[in-house]
């Protein structure tokens, strides 16, 4: 059989060692083998054979995909790669989920799934996000296209397709949210969940996130290696853009976090989640955090609309209010230049009073 070596081993068996084209393995269509079996051998490599002969005829490119794969075969593929599983817990979530839903969507009556990927045409697309904004909203669709799209790429680098046909699509925009919380809000959520023990690490969470204006997944993911006690300082390494920020540690939160420290301290991250079907400690994702979140909303009566993502734009929000210096806005939140502020700046009243007052003192 092609590529195929067969050996005498030591004890006096027989091998069979399949050694593929250099190409083949790098591609990730087949890999060198060794059969210690002549049934599974005969068996085995002319399957591996044909996979070979496959490729060669452009039918496969990488792993078992091909320009005549279909998008389920495709995501499917994807999820296996070093690329999507080097990306964060909740990227992976986030893609999982929105690929998931995607290749379920009917199109022209039957599973988007199901097209062949040469088939994912632009009119296929826009007929795509078109059904996912009529049946959800204008956000999700825009949010489906960008993981549609990040597929459509992948598939690009791998010279299945030519062009990405997503990027053709005519998109909506969509309002931003302007959900903010109050003092109150934050408060009354606290009080709820420091008041049971399995609602604290997600009520920590939320405090942190809302005094030092981050994101949640940067505090979900907070080590107890960047809480330095000596000198009353967390640094934080922000996932979305890879900023550094070193933040103050002040009271009521120093001795939270020290009692937290005494209770939790065993663990690698400041606020673990324990999965409830194994007992396993994992940081919170969205989906874990949010099941708690929306709990301690109910019970506290707030509106079930407020979202823990929103409280960085609340705390941002309030402190240019307070007109602090926007390149001290900047230390805390990480953003790298002023005009990444604009959208919490807001033309109102109260601004436009505080700038005609200090004009006339001037």
């Amino acid at each position: 059989m092609k590529y195929t070596t067969k050996t005498s081993r030591k004890n006096g068996g027989t091998s069979w060692v399949f050694r593929p084209p250099q190409d083949v393995v790098s591609a990730g269509i087949v890999k060198s083998q060794t059969f210690r079996d002549g049934r599974t051998a005969r068996v085995e490599i002319p399957k591996l054979l044909d996979k070979i002969d496959a490729f060669r005829k452009g039918e496969l490119v990488s792993g078992d995909i091909g320009r005549l794969s279909n998008l389920n075969q495709i995501v499917g593929h994807y999820f296996k790669t070093k690329h999507f599983n080097s990306l964060s817990p909740n990227t992976q979530d986030g893609y999982s989920h929105n690929l998931k839903r995607i290749c379920l969507t009917e199109i022209y009556g039957k599973e988007f799934g199901s097209f062949r990927i040469d088939r994912v045409t632009t009119p296929v697309c826009t007929e795509a996000y078109d059904t996912w904004e009529e049946d959800v909203s204008t956000n999700t669709a825009n949010e489906f296209s960008r993981s549609l799209s990040m597929i459509m790429n992948y598939c690009r680098s791998l010279d299945i397709v030519n062009n990405n046909p997503v990027t053709h699509v005519n998109k909506r925009t969509h309002e931003s949210r302007s959900t903010t919380w109050t003092n109150d809000q934050v408060e009354k959520f606290c009080d709820v969940a420091f008041s049971d023990f399995k609602f604290r690490n997600i009520g920590l969470s939320v405090l942190m996130a809302y005094e030092w204006a981050q994101r949640p997944i940067d505090i979900y993911t907070l080590k107890w290696d960047n809480i330095h006690f000596d000198i009353n300082m967390v640094k934080i390494r922000q996932s979305k853009r890879g900023a550094t920020v070193e933040l103050p540690l002040e009271e009521p939160l120093t001795s939270m976090l020290l009692d937290q420290k005494n209770d939790w301290g065993f663990q690698e991250y400041v606020v673990p989640f324990q999965r409830p079907s194994d007992g396993a400690y994992r940081t919170f994702s969205h989906a874990s955090a949010g099941v708690l979140v929306r709990h301690i909303k109910r019970l506290s009566g707030l509106p079930p609309e407020l979202r823990v993502g929103d409280l960085r734009k609340t705390a941002i929000n309030q402190m240019i209010d307070s007109e602090i210096d926007h390149l001290a806005i900047m230390s805390v939140t990480g953003h790298k230049n002023v005009a990444s502020l604009n959208p919490y700046v807001k033309h109102n009243l109260k601004a436009a009073k505080s700038a005609l007052s200090r004009r006339s003192k001037s």
